[in-house]
């Protein structure tokens, strides 16, 4: 630009520029993330210019609802990742590379099976019965709060990530933006000719051996020892028949990660393009676990005088195979069985009870039983040794010999034309939205569990969603003198079409033929159903300037969903929040200590229609048949309409400071909030009399309170060396305040392991419930204390908390809660000349898990860990499942990534047709350590609060572990070229 003139112009591509100019002049040259820089005119004629990058990310440009905003003038709370090196992170998933990156996001590997989601949670659970995911924006399409959607984006097409955190910023999403906003923008093409960039890396995933399972080696040196040098006839049994399984190396197989993304961009002044194909191979580390996806991308944008047009397509198929069944079944078996039967091994199964067992045959606990060790040779009565101590079949055969596998078709997309009515004021119309095909198709073989035959069954279930979303924007920018207005107001509409088909087909007698048709008992069951939703909006928000110096947002939006009752159909979300940019006064505006200071507050309303059915308010009905015929021919009431059915509601307040201090080299962002979710949709219980036990309504309170801070600074820079590093911390407390009447609700999880969760006002949704161990039973009065392998007492002597001589519920209490205390990352960025070096540590502290793997891993029941009859103290004692045992320290530090790359020197590079080539390795989880008395392999492990297979976990069951696939190390190269 010709300063004090309107006078200006861009440059191409490659930085080629014309300016009219008059000696004297003086021309500003600036880019955004660069610091700027005027020069006078003499006589030049051609006039080279390097920016420097700019220190102070203050003058960053942030994308946020429905426009962008410089971040020295956002008044609300965002925080935004610029992709300069995600991409080099070997993960298969977007949000897996947003580890660490932004404070107040808790990203976390509930369960890192290969192309599996983790759990992500913006300031913490506001919801007590459903999910609170953050809403998923791509290049402005809300698609949703399914995590699958960041599983089907490829991290080489994004250019930059957002979050929008507190409810001032979020609330232009209404009722999407209760739980965060996640919004992602794509890389555009540039001006310039055509570039083709190809990225690529391959590694290897692992999980390192541990001693959390035993051997029959160490086993038995424990039962010499303990037994005064004489082993048990288990024992003697265990070292005649002499096998060995590693079952961590059998289970935890490792596999190969490869990724390729190959992409075009360029265009000319008025129309630029970009696309992309890439391809993932993640086989995981699990056995038979493996992720696949196949992806593209398309974004052009065109303008002709003062009508602009764009369209963006992502369209991506994705084939993931998981575990058929949880690996706690290899965890909890004995090391001596092997996985098939062989001369040797099938000489101690016996015979008389399992007469069709032969060699070749996978091998089960339960065939190892009444064997007599003075003949060699199996009894047909039950006198004789046993060593199985579990009926289960075979773990490596209910694995392999199943196949669990979905398949995800997605395409991603809108187009919107946008017309400039003057220089300041223009109306966009975007017409987008998103398709999904889901089948989940399951089998189970033959030779998959114990039962054989009767346990093989196929299913098939397809989910087909079409969601369809249209906006109407009309945008108003304008500067008048020391005053600047940014105002936005239009209206929007979304539309979902589902639909749900559902296959069973069992009793299959062999796996040649899989299909549902084949199954002996034909077709098992089936059902179908279609649903529809609606969702309208009106938003309008104005961004007010004074003298850069007194900042003020002020928002609304009204949301109508279909979800609701007549009566309360429509939910209302204002929002508004000040800033003060302190440096910009006239006392701190020569400081060279303070760059930029700013103070903020915002307050704000959201919602949440998030978790229920689409026809939850209205009485529905199902179809019933009578004794006589068995036929439907009637219908029954399945629940009780609630026409004032209505919006959950969240309302926040959060002061927050944005600071640039010693000259712009250390950022500083500071947070502080309170976050209270009301009004929440619970499902509660209601009198029999109604005919029904529970009913929709809205009632109960949640607070989530805390602070983040994000330092980041540029700590030296010069011509041949450059440091940047970034610390954050987010802490969190989780307060349940109303549970509507339910107050200290105690729930399980399963029957069968019936750990207890609380749900009491004043502490946390989820807390863990139970009694304190004062002691071990004495081995005299266990029935089998030195068998089976790694075996301890079902029971433990627990304390009398209460002092009333007894032990009795009232001595329980709560024991931990699953939600960290503080979450935290520190990540450094170096690079000398052509050389390059990052790396980030990441952890949490405070969290508790309640680790049932413990009970299989060490066989915390059944028979031989039960008491004896003359055992003194029963009412003193509790099963360990009930106690603060399993309660588990689920404290982390991991070494999350760490990469070093060296790029070419362009000179060296020209002759080739290329303009950069760099090469680089990269490491993942390289060191991860545990808290001590956590006893398994994924701290960060927990099944889903939305429900995981047949176990209802929820919100308030929050923290329960059963078989979380482990945490793995990642080993890569890779090469970036363009040319």
């Amino acid at each position: 630009m010709v300063t004090n003139s309107k006078g200006g112009t861009t440059t191409d591509f490659d930085g080629v520029y014309s300016i009219s100019v008059s000696a004297g002049d003086k021309v500003q040259f600036s880019c955004i993330g660069y610091t700027s820089q005027t020069i006078t005119i003499t006589n030049q004629t051609v006039l080279n210019v390097t920016l420097a990058e700019a220190q102070n990310q203050l003058d960053q440009v942030v994308v946020i609802g429905y426009g962008t905003q410089k971040k020295k003038n956002i008044t609300g709370s965002v925080s935004k990742v610029t992709n300069k090196d995600l991409d080099q992170i070997p993960v298969s998933r977007v949000d897996d590379a947003l580890q660490g990156q932004v404070s107040g996001v808790n990203i976390q590997q509930t369960n890192p099976a290969a192309g599996a989601a983790p759990t992500i949670k913006v300031r913490g659970q506001g919801s007590i019965s459903f999910n609170a995911n953050p809403l998923i924006v791509l290049d402005g399409i809300a698609v949703g709060n399914d995590g699958d959607f960041l599983g089907s984006i490829d991290m080489n097409t994004v250019e930059s990530v957002e979050v929008l955190k507190d409810a001032s910023s979020s609330s232009i999403y209404g009722s999407r933006g209760a739980n965060g906003v996640i919004m992602i923008t794509t890389k555009k093409g540039k001006e310039g000719p055509t570039k083709f960039n190809y990225n690529t890396y391959t590694g290897y995933k692992f999980v390192p051996r541990t001693t959390i399972l035993s051997t029959p080696d160490k086993w038995a040196q424990y039962v010499s020892s303990s037994n005064n040098g004489v082993l048990t006839d288990e024992m003697k049994m265990v070292q005649a028949l002499g096998t060995y399984t590693n079952w961590e190396k059998e289970i935890y197989d490792g596999g190969y990660i490869t990724d390729h993304n190959l992409s075009v961009s360029g265009g000319t002044k008025n129309t630029k393009f970009r696309a992309s194909l890439g391809y993932t191979n993640d086989e995981g580390v699990q056995l038979t676990d493996n992720y696949k996806k196949m992806n593209a991308s398309v974004n052009l944008d065109s303008k002709a005088d003062k009508l602009e047009f764009g369209i963006m397509l992502n369209p991506s198929i994705t084939q993931q195979r998981s575990l058929a069944n949880s690996n706690l079944n290899a965890i909890r078996q004995q090391p001596w069985l092997p996985i098939r039967l062989d001369e040797h091994s099938i000489q101690f199964v016996n015979t008389y009870q399992f007469p069709n067992v032969k060699v070749g045959d996978y091998a089960e606990e339960r065939f190892f039983v009444n064997y007599d060790l003075a003949t060699g040779k199996p009894r047909a009565d039950k006198l004789g040794t046993s060593i199985g101590v579990t009926g289960d079949g075979n773990p490596y055969a209910s694995l392999v010999e199943a196949d669990y596998e979905t398949r995800q078709t997605k395409l991603i997309g809108n187009t919107y034309f946008k017309f400039n009515f003057t220089d300041h004021f223009n109306f966009k119309q975007t017409i987008g939205g998103d398709y999904r095909n889901i089948v989940n198709d399951n089998r189970t073989g033959v030779l998959a569990t114990k039962n054989y035959a009767g346990d093989a069954s196929t299913s098939y279930n397809s989910t087909t969603v079409n969601h369809v979303a249209g906006e109407s924007i009309f945008s108003y920018n304008n500067d008048f003198g020391r005053h600047s207005i940014a105002a936005v107001a239009g209206f929007t509409f979304e539309h979902w079409n589902s639909e749900f088909v559902n296959l069973r087909g069992s009793g299959y007698v062999n796996d040649y033929i899989e299909t549902i048709p084949s199954a002996n008992v034909g077709v098992g069951g089936g059902s179908m159903s279609k649903t529809e939703e609606k969702l309208v909006s009106y938003l309008t928000r104005v961004n007010y300037s004074f003298d850069d110096r007194y900042l003020l947002s002020v928002s609304f939006r009204s949301d109508g969903s279909s979800k609701f009752g007549p009566n309360k159909k429509f939910g209302y979300f204002p929002a508004a929040s000040l800033g003060w940019r302190v440096s910009n006064e006239q006392f701190l505006k020569e400081s060279n200590f303070v760059k930029d200071l700013k103070l903020r507050v915002s307050y704000g309303q959201t919602g949440s229609n998030s978790g229920i059915g689409e026809y939850a308010h209205l009485g529905l009905v199902n179809p019933i048949s009578t004794s006589l015929t068995g036929v439907s021919n009637g219908y029954n009431v399945s629940n009780i309409s609630n026409p004032d059915l209505g919006w959950e509601k969240l309302v926040e307040f959060n002061p927050g400071l944005d600071a640039s201090i010693f000259g712009g080299i250390l950022n500083i962002s500071l947070d502080y909030y309170i976050r209270t979710s009301k009004d929440l949709l619970l499902d509660l219980p209601v009198p029999g009399v109604t005919g029904f036990n529970s009913a929709l309504v809205n009632k109960g309170k949640v607070e989530n309170r805390g602070f983040e801070l994000e330092l980041r600074s540029t700590i030296l820079k010069n011509e041949n060396f450059s440091w940047n590093a970034s610390a954050l911390f987010t802490h969190n407390k989780n307060t349940l305040l109303d549970f509507a009447g339910s107050n200290g609700l105690i729930s399980v999880i399963e029957s069968k392991r019936p750990a207890e969760w609380i749900a009491l006002e004043g502490h946390p949704i989820s807390s863990f419930y139970g009694y304190v161990v004062s002691k071990e039973i004495q081995p005299q009065y266990i029935k089998n204390p030195l068998y089976p392998i790694n075996s301890q007492s079902q029971s433990v002597y627990v304390k009398d908390l209460n002092g009333d001589g007894k032990i009795d519920g009232d001595d329980r209490t709560i024991l931990g809660n699953p939600y960290p205390d503080l979450v935290w990352s520190f990540s450094n960025n170096l690079k000398y000349k052509n050389i390059d070096f990052s790396f980030m540590f990441q952890g949490s502290h405070g969290a508790k898990v309640r680790n049932i793997d413990s009970q299989y891993i060490k066989n915390e029941f059944g028979n031989n860990a039960g008491t004896v009859s003359s055992f003194p103290d029963t009412g003193l004692v509790r099963e360990r499942i009930y106690t603060n045992l399993d309660i588990q320290d689920a404290s982390y530090i991991a070494l999350r990534n760490i990469n070093l790359g060296y790029s070419f020197s362009k000179d060296n590079l020209k002759n080739f047709g290329i303009s950069r080539l760099r090469l680089y390795t990269a490491a993942q989880n390289l060191l991860y350590i545990m808290a001590k008395n956590y006893e398994g392999y994924n701290p960060e492990g927990i099944l889903p609060a939305t429900g995981a297979g047949s176990l209802p976990s929820s919100p308030i069951t929050y923290g329960y572990q059963k078989g979380a696939a482990p945490i793995y190390k990642t080993v890569s190269i890779g090469l970036n070229v363009e040319f």
